[in-house]
């Protein structure tokens, strides 16, 4: 006889959008944010991400990068070009 199969799930539904104002480096979020899974979205202009310091990953329009248990508030994000104010889009599971 077959055992049940047990599966666990949890965590809400993290959503947030935000574009850019200026061209400096910019926190998605001020608080630890942990999340178990994330998929963010750039939906304008290029962006950056990285930590405060270097924030040097790039992302373009309509590109998109996943993350698995991050602390959101560890990420940044910057215009790629001066004065082409980014927009973003997160979508994850908080933990």
């Amino acid at each position: 006889m077959a055992l049940p199969i047990r599966v666990l799930f949890g965590g809400d539904v993290y959503s947030k959008t935000m574009t850019m104002a200026d061209d400096g480096a910019h926190r998605f979020e001020a608080k630890n944010l942990l999340l178990l899974d994330v998929v963010i979205i750039v939906e304008t202009n290029d962006m950056l991400l990285g930590k405060h310091d270097a924030v040097v990953y790039p992302v373009g329009i309509e590109g998109g990068v996943g993350f698995t248990m991050v602390n959101l508030s560890t990420l940044y994000f910057k215009n790629a070009t001066a004065g082409n104010n980014g927009k973003i889009s997160i979508l994850g599971v908080k933990k």
